[in-house]
């Protein structure tokens, strides 16, 4: 590996996002010129002439560059797209916009939403184990009859979010703020929301096991889990 054209092509990328396009674009670059680089040296050049004219013989490359990005980050800000019934396991979907977006019935297994923009996305009958939702925005999404063991949520927003018929048994949820979500015939053994906030949530399901200590919630929120018969001792009443 040429350390001078990796580091070059380092410093021209280095202005724009981690979008595998891009990263796509860059490592085809390299293959490029170091094969140019090679045949340059083959034909007699010493090192520095080989990579000046290497350099020189790419041209200007920032316009493509941002073209690419541009293209990109728009396809990434579509509402409504259709990814159901797909096979989209360990799936790089980093940062995304997807309001609407459907995700009903796949396999989105080991696939990275982190920092994503999901509100009123539907994910209903999908595989979701050890999916990473690290810092995305669950605003009305509908997260129905899915598996998600495994998965992660930290920094998540869960604004009338619906867990209805999934599976969370073991999720770490804790420290996380929960207004108006939906938990019906929710798998919640064993799941934690230590130090969590709960706003007029909705529990319809078996909370004996569920870990709450620490948590805060209204009022209405504490009675339905009491009916419930959830552990509430560490519980403190808002």
């Amino acid at each position: 590996m040429n350390t001078k054209l990796s580091a070059y092509l380092d410093e021209v990328f280095s202005n724009y996002e981690d979008l595998k396009p891009i990263r796509e674009l860059k490592e085809e670059l390299f293959h490029d010129l170091q094969e140019r680089f090679s045949d340059l040296q083959k034909d007699g050049l010493d090192e520095k002439a080989a990579f000046e004219r290497t350099i020189a013989s790419i041209g200007e490359i920032s316009e493509l560059i941002g073209s690419i990005h541009a293209s990109t980050t728009k396809l990434q800000q579509i509402v409504g797209i259709d990814f159901s019934k797909q096979n989209l396991q360990k799936s790089d979907l980093r940062a995304v916009q997807v309001h609407d977006g459907k995700f009903n019935y796949s396999n989105l297994q080991g696939s990275d939403f982190s920092h994503s923009d999901l509100t009123n996305a539907s994910f209903k009958c999908s595989n979701l184990d050890n999916c990473n939702f690290d810092g995305s925005n669950l605003t009305h999404a509908k997260i129905q009859k899915s598996n998600l063991k495994g998965a992660t949520f930290r920094n998540c927003q869960f604004n009338h979010t619906d867990f209805s018929s999934s599976e969370l048994a073991g999720v770490c949820l804790d420290n996380l703020t929960f207004t108006g979500t939906i938990f019906h015939y929710t798998g919640l053994k064993e799941t934690s929301f230590r130090n969590a906030v709960f706003q007029s949530c909705s529990f319809k399901t078996d909370v004996k096991k569920t870990i709450f200590d620490g948590a805060k919630m209204d009022k209405g929120t504490y009675a339905v889990l009491k009916g419930f018969k959830a552990n509430l001792t560490h519980v403190t009443i808002i």
